[in-house]
Formats: C-alpha cells, sequence, structure tokens
C-alpha cells in the first residue's frame, strides 16, 4: 500500500512539473529573438511560408546594420514584429524584383510596430510595389519610420508600395526621396486601406524633374508640400486629423507632372 501510495505522489509530482513546464516551453517556441544581423537573415529564410510566422512574436533587441551581409526581403509574414524603437539600416536592393521591401508581403492579421528603417531600394527590371519597410501591406503598421531612397515604376512609397485592403498604417514617417511613375507616394505609393496620423517630410517625383531645365522649382516645390499630406489619405473620418476626404497624391503621376510647370 505504501509503495502505491509513493508512486502516486511521484506520477503527481510528474504531471505537475509537466504543467508548468508547458506553457514556458510554448511560450519560448513562439518567440524570436533578433540581436544580430545574420539573425534577421535566418528569420527572412524561415518565413518563405507565412504559416511559418503565424502565432509568433518577434522581438528585435539591437540596432542592425545589413551593409555586412546578403540580404534577402522577408517573403511573408503573418505575426508580430516588435521593433522596440530599433533601426535596421544598410538595406539595399538593387536586383530584379516587384514586392520589395523589409517585408515583400506583411500579411492580414500581422503587426508591425516601433521599428525604424534605412536603405535604398532601386531595382533593374521589374519594378512594382516598392517601399523601405514593405512592399505589401494587408496588417497594422504601427509607430513606424522609414527613410532613404526608393525608386521604381508602379505604386512606390516611401514606407510601403501598396497598403491592401484592410491594411493599416498608424503614427507613421518618411523622409528621404522617392521616384515613381504611377501611384508614387512618400508614406505608401496606393493606398486602399487606412492611414491614420502618418506623415511624409520626403521628396516626391523630383530626381527626374530636376534634371530637365524647364522645371519650374517654385511649383515643384508646391508639389512636395502637398506630398506632406500624406496622412489625410484615409477611409476613415472619425478623428480631427481624418476629418477631410482623401488628397489623391499618392496617385501623381510622372507622364502628367507638365500641369505643375508654367
Amino acid at each position: 500500500m505504501k509503495r502505491i501510495q509513493k508512486w502516486s505522489a511521484l506520477l503527481m509530482a510528474v504531471t505537475l512539473l509537466f504543467t508548468l513546464a508547458a506553457p514556458a516551453a510554448l511560450a519560448a517556441e513562439s518567440t524570436v529573438t533578433i540581436k544580430t544581423a545574420e539573425d534577421l537573415a535566418e528569420l527572412s529564410r524561415n518565413c518563405t511560408l507565412d504559416t511559418w510566422s503565424q502565432g509568433k512574436t518577434v522581438i528585435l533587441e539591437n540596432d542592425l546594420d545589413l551593409h555586412s551581409i546578403d540580404f534577402t526581403p522577408i517573403p511573408t509574414f503573418s505575426g508580430t514584429f516588435q521593433g522596440n524603437g530599433h533601426t535596421i539600416s544598410g538595406l539595399t536592393l538593387t536586383g530584379s524584383g516587384n514586392v520589395r521591401g523589409l517585408f515583400r508581403y506583411i500579411q492580414n492579421g500581422a503587426t508591425v510596430q516601433d521599428l525604424t528603417v534605412m536603405g535604398t531600394i532601386h531595382p533593374n527590371g521589374h519594378q512594382d510595389d516598392l517601399g523601405l519597410l514593405a512592399g505589401s501591406n494587408a496588417g497594422r503598421i504601427l509607430n513606424c519610420i522609414a527613410s532613404g531612397t526608393v525608386m521604381g515604376d508602379n505604386r512606390i512609397g516611401g514606407l510601403v508600395g501598396i497598403n491592401e485592403t484592410g491594411g493599416e498604417l498608424v503614427g507613421c514617417a518618411f523622409s528621404g526621396s522617392v521616384t515613381g511613375k504611377h501611384s508614387t507616394a512618400g508614406v505608401v505609393g496606393e493606398n486602399r486601406g487606412t492611414l491614420t496620423r502618418c506623415s511624409n517630410s520626403g521628396s516626391i517625383n523630383t530626381h527626374d524633374l530636376e534634371d530637365d531645365p524647364k522645371t519650374d522649382y517654385t511649383n515643384l516645390a508646391q508639389l512636395n508640400s502637398m506630398e506632406s499630406f500624406d496622412y489625410l489619405q484615409t477611409n476613415e473620418y472619425s478623428n480631427a486629423d481624418s476629418c477631410l476626404p482623401p488628397l489623391y497624391t499618392s496617385q501623381i503621376d510622372l507622364h502628367n507632372l507638365q500641369k505643375y510647370k508654367i
């Protein structure tokens, strides 16, 4: 009888230990810590399928410089990326390809927050849907900043190339320069979702214009000033920052900019 009680007590102790350890183990599996540029490159390799990142939280613990590695954009992301106010610099994408940025696709249900991205995107060949943070966003981007140069053809934005239906940007900003042919703007090239309290201080489509001796710089400055109102590109009119209808400055067409000249 004593032996049975002893084994019963041991079994209960093992069961209790497993019960306490299991949540911690699951939490560890669902949390990914990024400390180095190599860690970020490994994340990119793991995110080939969006199912890998579902339910995971990625925590950036340091500023990263990508100059020293051959970085490939994160193909697809469905989890939560916590930037913790850190900066990822040295992002350079020059090879051929559409939908390019630190992330290619931020999926519905995903969140990227508190992150700054600095770099240059100027692909050869295909050049659509480009942004320093993401080529395409269907999730939530909160308090993110992009700074640098983005050059392409269609749906070119400083932060995001195309903000899909249901996509949301809140408290985001861009500085630098953006050049494109159709749907080009400082924060988002083409917006089908919602932008709230976002701002642009960058130059839009001035690279080619400044090479044109006929450019009227007074009107060009006016055009850039218009782009500073990117934060009004929203489908929600419930707060003071978005109480006016959308300004379609994100749809500026490089081939129709003659109307801004005398």
